[in-house]
Parts: C-alpha cells; sequence; structure tokens
C-alpha cells in the first residue's frame, strides 16, 4: 500500500521489455452523432498487525507471507518465469490513510477535459449514475441491446457489489437504456456511437467516469458483460492477496504475448491494416474481458491517452498494450494466487467443470445464453450462495 508520504513502497512488475515505438498511425474515428440504492458491503478487513500468513497452492505447498514479502514465482503462458513483488498489508492502515483521501488528482487535468474524449472535442454524459463510496467496484462493457445478460449479471453476483453498465450512443436501444437506469441506477452513457469500432471511446469513457465520480475507490475492475465473477473468492483475493486500502502500479489481468497482427483476410474481424499498425506483433496486452486497476495507474493511462490524441481501434491492444508499452507500466497475472485462472464456457454442460475455489471468472459463450438463459440464472445463483441462502 502506497500513501503520498514518505513511508511508501511499491509494487514491482518484472515482465517482458517488449517495446513499441512512439509512432502509431492514427485512425480517428469521429463521433456521429442516480443514486447507487443497493446496500454495499465493504471490503473486509485483515486481521490488525497479523504480520505473517501461511498460504498453500493447490499442490500443497505452503509459504510465509511476511508484509513487504515476495510471493512465489510466477509463470505465463510462454513458461518465462518471472518475479513479482507485491506490497502486502499488514492489516494496519498508512498513516495520513482516510476514506476522504481523493483517489485522483483532476487538478492535474487541463480545463477542457470534461469535454473532450480522445479526439472527440464535444464530449457529454449522456446518462451519469453517481458512484458508489465503496473499496472496489465494478464496470462492464456491455452492448445495448444484451439485455438478458445485464439481468442475469443483476440477478445473481451483481447483487452483492457495486456495478455499472457503459454504453456509447444507440439508436433502437434507448428508450430500453433509458428505462434500465430508471430502474436500477447503474447505467452511464457517453456521447459517441456504440459499436465495436470504437471500443476505444468505451474503455474511456469508463476511465472519465471512474475519475471524475469515484474519488474513494481502491480497484476498479472492467469486465465483459459474458463474464461472472466469484465475488466472495475476488473479495478475498483483494484483501489476502492485494489489500483492503488500496495499492499502485497494479495493472492485473490475463496477459496475451507475441500475438500476431492479422494481416491475413481484410473481411476479418480482426484485421489490421499496415496503415492502421505498422509493425508485425503487438506488444504484451491484457485479453479484454477481466483487468484489475489501481487508481494511480488508471489516472495515468487516462492522462496519457488524452494527451496523445491518437486513436487505435483494438482497444486492449491499444489502452493496456501499446499505451502500457510506453509507459513502461507493468503487468501483473491473476493467476499467481493460489493458481486462479478463468474458465471459458462454450456449452452449458461446461459449467460443472467451475471449480468455486480457483476460477475467479467465468467467461461465458453465446450459445450458452440463447439456449439455457433461465439455466444460466439458477445455476449462478446456487454457485454464489450456500445452502442456507447466504453469500459464499
Amino acid at each position: 500500500n502506497k500513501d503520498e508520504s514518505e513511508h511508501t513502497e511499491e509494487i514491482t512488475f518484472i515482465t517482458s521489455n517488449t517495446s513499441i515505438p512512439d509512432k502509431i498511425i492514427s485512425n480517428g474515428i469521429p463521433p456521429q452523432i442516480k443514486h447507487q440504492s443497493k446496500h454495499i458491503e465493504n471490503i473486509p478487513s485483515v486481521t490488525s498487525n497479523s504480520n505473517t500468513a501461511e498460504n498453500k497452492d493447490e499442490s500443497g505447498h505452503s509459504e510465509d507471507i511476511i508484509s513487504n514479502s515476495i510471493p512465489p514465482q510466477i509463470k505465463d503462458e510462454a513458461d518465462h518465469t518471472e518475479d513479482i513483488a507485491f506490497v502486502l498489508s499488514n492489516g494496519i492502515p498508512p498513516e495520513n490513510f482516510t476514506r476522504d483521501t481523493s483517489a485522483f488528482p483532476i487538478d492535474n487535468l487541463p480545463l477542457n477535459d470534461s469535454s473532450q474524449l480522445l479526439n472527440i472535442t464535444n464530449f457529454k454524459f449522456l446518462i451519469n449514475t453517481p458512484c458508489s463510496e465503496s473499496a472496489y467496484i465494478v464496470v462492464v462493457h456491455s452492448a445495448p441491446s444484451n439485455y438478458h445478460k445485464r439481468q442475469l449479471i443483476r440477478s445473481t453476483w451483481g447483487s452483492k457489489v457495486p456495478l455499472y453498465f457503459f454504453f456509447g450512443e444507440t439508436a433502437t436501444n434507448q428508450a430500453l437504456l433509458d428505462t434500465e437506469s430508471t430502474a436500477y441506477h447503474d447505467i452511464v452513457q457517453g456521447s459517441f456511437i456504440d459499436s465495436y469500432r470504437n471500443l476505444t471511446y468505451k474503455d474511456m469513457l469508463v476511465f472519465k467516469w471512474v475519475i471524475y465520480n469515484c474519488p474513494r475507490v481502491r480497484y476498479v475492475l472492467k469486465i465483459d458483460d459474458d463474464v461472472f465473477v466469484n465475488v466472495a473468492r475476488f473479495s478475498e483475493f483483494l484483501t489476502d492477496a492485494l489489500s483492503p486500502y488500496g495499492t499502485r502500479h497494479l495493472l492485473m489481468c490475463y496477459v496475451w504475448r507475441h500475438i500476431a497482427v492479422d494481416r491475413s483476410n481484410n473481411m476479418s474481424k480482426f484485421y489490421v491494416s499496415v496503415e492502421e499498425y505498422p509493425y508485425e506483433e503487438y506488444p504484451p496486452y491484457c485479453s479484454g474481458p477481466t483487468v484489475l486497476y489501481s487508481p494511480d495507474v488508471l489516472f495515468k493511462l487516462y492522462q496519457s491517452l488524452q494527451q496523445d490524441g491518437n486513436y487505435f481501434w483494438i482497444e486492449d491492444v491499444f489502452v493496456t498494450g501499446i499505451m502500457v508499452s510506453k509507459l513502461n507500466l507493468k503487468h501483473a497475472e491473476f493467476n499467481w494466487w493460489k493458481g486462479n485462472d478463468w474458465l471459458l464456457v462454450t456449452k452449458y454442460e461446461d459449467l460443472f467443470q467451475y471449480d468455486p475455489g480457483r476460477n475467479l471468472f467465468v467467461m461465458i459463450g453465446e450459445p450458452i445464453y440463447e439456449q439455457n438463459g433461465q439455466n444460466l440464472v439458477e445455476y449462478f445463483l446456487n454457485v454464489t450462495s450456500d445452502h442456507s441462502g447466504n453469500p459464499v
């Protein structure tokens, strides 16, 4: 946990030295165009003055985790071993910690920042919603038409956390979003067209909204609307692996490495021309469905992207790859902690591979929604409660 005083500690992430030259070809796409009522429980505090804890991984090995010590080595997908040094809380907040401390230095932004979103100079919020004062929030990229996915989230794990859905403009589903906003107070909408090629705008909408509305947040989890979050496991992760008081220099995700740029078929959804991006391989970047930010990293990315002025439409590559490389930030991976990993399911039967003790996240394939909608609700209600009906 790092505060602004001289008693500071840093998280060090040692990862790939892959770098991207400063120049990236702009592909700017010009725009065309109330109250969180749920009761939210704060993240539980860790035991005060507890200087040691014993963690066991799934192979039965144990290690003593001491405040400011280094957790076990981690292997990425390419079998490259990385050391990650985390600051682990001893249960005592920093000397000057208060809940009134703002997480974002907004005074460092230019006066016109509120009306700028990358290369959009007349940006505004079409629907704005106040932010919860909880220690962490979940922000969700959702397509306007995906009402069924939002309802699945709201009726299961999303009822237990401060949760917000983000959109651009929509001609066909605006009435639906207005109705949802009135009913659930969890909608944020910005003045750009909601489309696949505008997902970078949506990432920046998330950043802008958090910076201007959530001064007390300690962690921001960004997900897609097809992801199930194991809330109990995730809260345990924040308190045991990180700190209930927040931390710094944190960009955590499942990292893609050595991904070639798609030049094979100009009709492909993922085709990128040389004019859009001149290099043959992307830098390491986060798999888009789940990314965890500390406030300082989120602010640094936002500020740099606003100043940069360029636009690249593959948002996970641009925001968590290219810009992360330019800023010399580092990735960390979820799966260093007790072997945690995510589960991708493409048919309903795959759900029964779900391990609540291991899977922080489950990504659900589209055919399951279409064929097993009600079964999904019942399944996730069951796995988010024990037999007494209490959250697990």
